[in-house]
């Protein structure tokens, strides 16, 4: 085992690792948050075009 001024070394050591390490989950969240939010957009494309496909031939030309 190592004398306290190691181990105290080591702590902080960690400390900033897990400081790190945050911000990198931080920026991950961020990123995908907006991921997220593309695909929601991506997937309502989707379905007004499909609805859009189906609908009877007087609907499509109502604007």
């Amino acid at each position: 085992m190592g004398s306290w001024k190691e181990l105290l070394i080591d702590m902080l050591k960690l400390t900033e690792e897990v400081k790190r390490l945050n911000k990198s989950v931080e920026r991950l969240e961020s990123y995908t948050g907006q991921m997220d939010r593309r695909v929601v957009r991506l997937e309502t494309i989707i379905e007004i075009a499909k609805a859009q496909r189906h609908a009877p031939a007087d609907q499509k030309e109502i604007q």
